[in-house]
């Protein structure tokens, strides 16, 4: 008896872990670390598995949340240090494939009182800038007008970390594509951009080592702490603007 009771105990604990692993993007991240998500496909059962969790719940969103979506980055935010009335829609190793994918499955966004949308980083290792830029530009698109979106820059990466450049990371892209976007977006209504980037970096312009986890690329508290207070005033300043009538600008 004693036996069998210490076999179904282990039993439970390593199906546990097994759905706790599946419900993490635990495995993509160790898996990039190594170096073996070369030949990964772009849109993963990983991806697939969140966005089903995303759509079990979108219906029961409040009116006037805050909305994140994006990728691991987005998925590591505690977006409720944002806004209290919020939603993490993000999802590890995600592109603009996937979100162009996915956004108009969320219904909440017609409601939101704001959609936050941080992307990219991962595209650089399927597509060019140009193709990233197109695509960041039909996301935006997909937002109805009158719901205003904040697009967050691309964030800085530490290009000492290995891998970066089978990846198709470097400082020169990232700045690229985050101008481009920055001028096509900032003279829209009801459209606005945020860049934490200058707040990151070393005197490198790298990632610094006190932001990131250690992989050179994802926020620790103290990184997103800083990125947290940037969007909080972006927040902060189309609620404003909404209140005086001058969200359209």
């Amino acid at each position: 008896m004693k036996k069998r009771i210490i076999l179904f105990y282990l039993v439970g604990i390593h199906l546990f872990l097994v759905v706790v692993l599946l419900k993490s993007n635990f495995i993509e991240r160790v898996e990039s670390k190594l170096g073996l998500d070369a030949d990964k496909p772009e849109i993963t059962e990983f991806f697939h598995t969140m966005l089903a969790y995303h759509l079990r719940m979108d219906g029961n969103i409040p009116e006037k949340s805050v909305i994140f979506i994006g990728d691991s980055i987005t998925q590591g935010l505690a977006v409720s240090a944002v806004a209290s009335l919020s939603v993490n829609y993000g999802i590890g190793g995600d592109t603009t494939v996937g979100v162009l994918k996915r956004i108009q499955d969320y219904t909440s966004i017609s409601k939101a009182r704001t959609v936050v949308i941080s992307i990219g980083i991962n595209d650089m290792k399927y597509r060019k800038n140009d193709e990233i830029f197109a695509n960041i530009k039909s996301i935006v698109e997909k937002i109805p007008q009158q719901i205003p979106l904040v697009f967050s820059a691309v964030l800085p990466i530490d290009e000492e970390l290995k891998g970066s450049e089978r990846r198709g990371w470097n400082a020169t892209r990232i700045k690229e594509l985050n101008s481009r976007v920055k001028t096509w977006i900032e003279p829209l209504n009801n459209r606005f951009f945020v860049d934490a980037g200058s707040s990151l970096i070393d005197e490198n312009g790298n990632l610094s080592d006190e932001f990131h986890i250690g992989d050179g690329i994802h926020l620790n508290s103290m990184g997103n702490a800083i990125w947290i207070g940037l969007l909080q005033g972006s927040l902060e300043d189309i609620q404003r603007d909404v209140a005086s009538g001058m969200a359209s600008r």
